[in-house]
This record gives structure tokens, C-alpha cells and sequence, in this order.
């Protein structure tokens, strides 16, 4: 037997499928268990202080059937909350170059966001991603548990962003007002995020006036009571800088007092953040006077 052949043996054995599943530890017929792959979910984060319960909730509702990537704003950022097990951060950059995204969660939409969002605006990573998806066609979710609005918030204030609500709908966009919850007309539900005390006439019912002044602020109160039971202390923040932007307002804790020096320059989105998050902005007197 010459060395030739010995090595066309040795080759030949080398390269049988099942000498080759022995060095690999596997057993000849034994079937490899096909690896389960999710599809793509990209979930938009905009800050609120439950991160914990929001982060929690966005698994049960979707961590089962979706490979979830957050990506935050600015705030959620620097607030850098725990993932739980499953979910990963991503990068603005890895978010647009990506292209196979199967599902935008936007758990924490903010006022900001949402009407960005309505008016195409792609001014932040957050409301250009929400774009591309509506653009692409990607079916996307938008809860709005956190817009902020209450029983004291005007009409009219609410109409503006009850509008967009149905514009973002118009798109294609799923609005929800909780994660999990099938879309609802948000004005209709007495627990919205638009809170309303109206006067509703329905088959059955006796129909009656409009409730009075003094009716409304009872039901008001009703349903804050155990808002009501807790004494407000509000924070007084002494604001330095000459330009108050939005992304600042978010950096103010809520239902405090900012104040801010003559001459300081605020923008109209902050102003907004500023009433939905109920902080008092208040101007320093110039000096001398009282």
C-alpha cells in the first residue's frame, strides 16, 4: 500500500458525515433542535419616573413574540433604568440602519413626541424612527398613558392633542391607552388620559342639563381624592440659564415652581412641557423691587 493511497483513505474517512458529527459530539441521527428567532421590535423610550412598572409591563405584553432594542431619549438616558432579562440598548445609529424592524412601541409617548409624531416632524431619533416606520409601513404602537392631561387641563389644550391622537391614527398608527389594550377612543373612557366632565346622553337614560359649575368640581374632586389626601409641598427651582428648551423642562420635577430672570428666552415646546408636567413658571422681580 503506497503513502498516496493511505492519504486518500485517511481524506475519505475524514469527510463522512457521520465521523464528522462524532468529533462534533453528536450522535449519527440525532436532530439538532431548530433555533427559535423573534422578530425585531424597536421600543421608543421616552423618560417617566415608573420606569419599573413600564419596562416590566412592555415584557409581558411583548417580550414573549419580539427580540425588543430600546432606545431612549435624552432624559431616559441619563436616567438609565435597569433592562429586564431579554431586552437590549441600542444606539440611534444601529436604529437606522437597520431595516428589518417588524414593530415600533412607543410604552411612554410624551406630549412632545406625540405631536411631533402628527405633524412629521423627525427633528430626534425618536419621532425619525417613528417616521420611517409609518413611512415603511411598520406596524406601530403608541401608548399614551402618559401624556399628562387631568380634569384641570383646559378643553381646548386637550382638543389640540385629541387631534393629533386622531391624525398619528390616520397614519396607520395604533393608539392604546395602556400597554396591551386595544385601541380606544380616549375621550369616551372616564379614567382616559383626556379626562372630561361632560354631560353624555345614551339610550335608556333620562336626558338632563349640562352639570353645573359646582357639580363639575365635585367629580373633580371625587376622582382625586386620594391626590387630594396627600400634602403638596411645591419645589421653588431657581433656573440660571438664558434659554429654557424643551428638553430641559423635562429635567424639572414635576408640579414644582421654576424661576426664571427677566430677559430668559423659552421656547414654545417647553412652555407645553412645561403646563403638562404642572410646573409654575414664575420671573424674578428686578432687583429693588418687591
Amino acid at each position: 500500500m503506497t503513502e498516496e493511497l493511505i492519504q486518500q483513505i485517511v481524506k475519505r474517512i475524514l469527510s463522512e458525515p457521520a465521523f464528522q458529527a462524532l468529533l462534533q459530539g453528536k450522535s449519527e441521527g440525532s436532530i439538532e433542535e431548530p433555533r427559535v428567532v423573534k422578530p425585531d421590535g424597536l421600543v421608543l423610550l421616552n423618560y417617566v419616573p415608573e420606569f419599573d412598572r413600564v419596562l416590566n409591563d412592555l415584557k409581558l405584553c411583548y417580550g414573549a413574540d419580539y427580540t425588543l432594542s430600546i432606545l431612549p431619549s435624552d432624559q431616559a438616558f441619563r436616567a438609565k433604568p435597569t433592562l429586564p432579562e431579554g431586552m437590549t440598548w441600542i444606539t440611534p445609529e444601529d436604529v437606522l440602519s437597520k431595516t428589518t424592524w417588524q414593530k415600533i412601541l412607543v410604552p411612554a409617548c410624551s406630549t412632545n413626541t406625540l405631536a411631533k409624531a402628527a405633524l412629521g416632524l423627525r427633528d430626534n431619533p425618536l419621532n425619525e424612527s417613528i417616521a420611517r416606520g409609518i413611512t415603511q409601513g411598520i406596524p406601530t404602537v403608541i401608548v399614551t398613558e402618559h401624556l399628562g392631561f387631568t380634569a384641570q387641563t383646559p378643553k381646548a389644550y386637550q382638543k389640540l392633542y385629541e387631534g393629533y391622537v386622531q391624525t398619528v391614527k390616520s397614519y396607520g398608527v395604533l393608539v392604546c391607552e395602556t400597554l396591551g389594550e386595544g385601541p380606544v377612543l380616549l375621550k369616551e373612557k372616564k379614567t382616559s388620559t383626556f379626562s372630561q366632565v361632560s354631560d353624555v346622553t345614551q339610550a335608556g337614560q333620562h336626558n338632563r342639563t349640562s352639570p353645573t359649575f359646582y357639580e363639575q368640581r365635585a367629580m373633580c374632586e371625587q376622582d382625586n381624592a386620594s391626590d387630594e389626601q396627600k400634602p403638596s409641598v411645591s419645589e421653588v427651582i431657581c433656573y440660571q440659564k438664558k434659554y429654557l428648551a424643551d428638553k430641559d423642562a423635562y429635567g424639572i420635577a414635576e408640579e414644582s415652581i421654576i424661576l426664571v430672570k427677566q430677559g430668559t428666552v423659552i421656547s414654545p415646546l417647553a412652555r407645553d412641557t412645561l403646563k403638562s408636567r404642572r410646573i409654575e413658571l414664575r420671573q424674578e422681580m428686578e432687583e429693588g423691587r418687591r
